[in-house]
């Protein structure tokens, strides 16, 4: 009976030792850059105020941008006019919104949040897009010239401007000679919109004239125990025109 009831107590006490070696799992989360933090000018130029991450989220690496174009047959310098750019522009956005909602704590970033709406990631060219927007905090400029032929371009901290470019990501983009954001008869073209072409691009049927693209800006980290990737909640910087080549 002695023997029986020290081999109980053994278990027990193994038992209620796995349980405090396990501890609770830790959740590894993001905070998300306040829409306040961005200055909007029309669609042709937005400033965005990065505060630092604390050395609280240790798993921090950068923030990233997340695009996607637009072809349109509608003429507007706001950036606002979802509906009238492109349905699925309005249909993106209202999919994006309960994850921006600061409020709702339900709606999380996943891995696939941005790719599954064919959003990919902005690159800077000549620069590691893994080191330009870092999470010491600082301002970027992301501007949009209205000029024909004019190259969109960001510059940190008032740094030297660089252009922005589509997605490395792209297989095979139109036009093949430029990864810029500009409106080119090739981008608008419905037929190069498909996952081996133009896969960051929403068209519509009928022939378009121009083309607008919607970003958003997220902090992106590492969880330290399976190295998955760790996303905050994104925020929505604006719509931009992009420049005309005609």
């Amino acid at each position: 009976m002695i023997f029986k009831r020290s081999v109980f107590l053994i278990l027990l006490f193994l038992t209620f030792a796995g349980f405090l070696s396990c501890g609770i799992e830790e959740y590894y989360y993001l905070p998300q850059l306040p829409e306040s933090n961005i200055t909007r000018n029309l669609n042709t130029e937005a400033f965005i105020d990065i505060p630092p991450i604390s050395d609280q989220y240790y798993y921090a690496g950068y923030y990233a941008i997340f695009y996607r174009i637009y072809t349109s047959n509608h003429l507007t310098t706001s950036a606002s006019e979802f509906s009238q750019i492109s349905p699925s522009l309005t249909n993106d956005y209202n999919f994006f919104y309960p994850i921006t909602n600061p409020a709702n704590t339900s709606s999380i970033t996943l891995s696939n949040t941005f790719s599954s709406r064919n959003y990919f990631e902005l690159e800077y060219e000549g620069e590691n897009s893994q080191n330009f927007l870092p999470t010491s905090g600082g301002t970027v400029r992301i501007q949009f010239p209205t000029a024909q032929w004019g190259i969109p371009t960001a510059s940190f901290n008032d740094g030297s401007q660089i252009p922005i470019i589509r997605s490395s990501r792209l297989i095979s983009p139109e036009p093949r000679d430029n990864f810029t954001f500009r409106n080119t008869p090739e981008l608008r073209d419905s037929a190069n919109a498909t996952s081996n072409i133009n896969a960051d691009v929403a068209s519509r049927t009928g022939t378009m004239q121009y083309a607008y693209v919607s970003m958003y800006i997220v902090a992106v980290g590492t969880n330290p125990v399976n190295f998955t990737q760790v996303y905050s909640k994104p925020t929505h910087i604006s719509v931009f025109k992009l420049p005309d080549t005609y």
